[in-house]
């Protein structure tokens, strides 16, 4: 049942019986503590829930769901989830097309990782040499540390697989790219790299939009390390400390933490708030609406 606007379960929460809280649904955004800002967004877009747009989750539902040391979710998420369990429910946003690779698709010798190629290969539904890929080298290119070779190692990759030189589009996440030039392309394959700049870069353009709308529309999103990591809600993974709360957000594409280029035998952190693998480099993470599975290892 959908009882709340941004995803919390009005019907289990405190505060509704001791302040006769209708709810933010049944109030109009105005529930018991004055008016919500998130569901007034949300109704002013004509939305039942957050979960029906395409930004999900914008900074000010991630804010309110990872960042609110008080009424934050716990676990972290949960109402984003909640979200996606709703629209996913109503028949859209059934997105299952995200792979998040440690390394790639091929080892330094050139072995083939051949259970991450065959799920790339089903998540495309064409032959490799007809589909067309944005590849995105932003993490290899933070200025100072500019790293050209491994950008185009990334990119011998996908000639590997057969994807044609011509249909490979390099893009710097500059917020250049339109909505309507994006969704000519069959995935959008983000290299290795800063993933701190990443991120940011991706928020500051406006990119971060078109990524979860080109996700959303259910077409593929292949990343490796740092441009894996960017599909967390949080890939601060070591607990480095930030001055801006929003320093390691990512897209929220999958709401766990991993480590990449892990050890076989390396066990998961126990001490992260949210479940954590251990990730190595035969082996890549499908993210999904519902969840998330591992696969790949020898």
């Amino acid at each position: 049942m959908i009882d709340s606007r941004c995803g919390l379960l009005c019907s289990s929460c405190d505060f509704k019986v001791p302040c006769d809280c209708g709810g933010c649904i049944e109030t109009m955004g105005k529930p018991f503590h004055g008016e919500c800002p998130i569901a007034m967004c949300c109704q002013a877009k004509g939305h039942r829930h957050c979960g029906e747009c395409d930004e999900l989750p914008c900074d000010q539902l991630y804010a309110y769901s990872y960042l609110d040391p008080d009424h934050g979710d716990k676990p972290p998420g949960a109402r984003i989830a909640k979200c996606r369990e709703w629209a996913a429910e109503s028949g859209i946003r059934r997105w299952e097309n995200v792979l998040l690779t440690s390394a790639g698709f091929f080892d330094a010798d050139g072995n083939p990782r051949r259970a991450l190629i065959e799920r790339f290969a089903a998540m495309l539904g064409k032959p490799f040499g007809k589909a067309r890929v944005l590849f995105v080298p932003t993490a290899s290119m933070m200025p100072g540390h500019e790293d050209a070779a491994y950008a185009d190692l990334c990119k011998t990759d996908l000639l590997m697989l057969g994807i044609l030189h011509e249909n490979i589009v390099s893009h710097d996440a500059d917020g250049s790219l339109a909505e309507g030039e994006a969704s000519r392309f069959d995935a959008m394959f983000f290299t290795g790299g800063n993933t701190p700049y990443l991120a940011k870069r991706v928020r500051e353009t406006g990119f971060a939009g078109v990524i979860k709308r080109f996700v959303y529309s259910n077409k593929a999103y292949v990343g490796v390390s740092a441009g894996s990591m960017l599909a967390m809600a949080d890939f601060n993974v070591d607990g480095l400390p930030s001055d801006d709360p929003m320093g390691f957000a990512g897209l929220c594409l999958i709401n766990a933490r991993f480590s990449v280029h892990c050890d076989p035998d390396a066990p998961p952190r126990e001490s992260s708030p949210y479940p954590h693998i251990a990730l190595t480099d035969d082996q890549a993470i499908v993210a999904s609406w519902s969840g998330c599975e591992v696969i790949g290892g020898r």
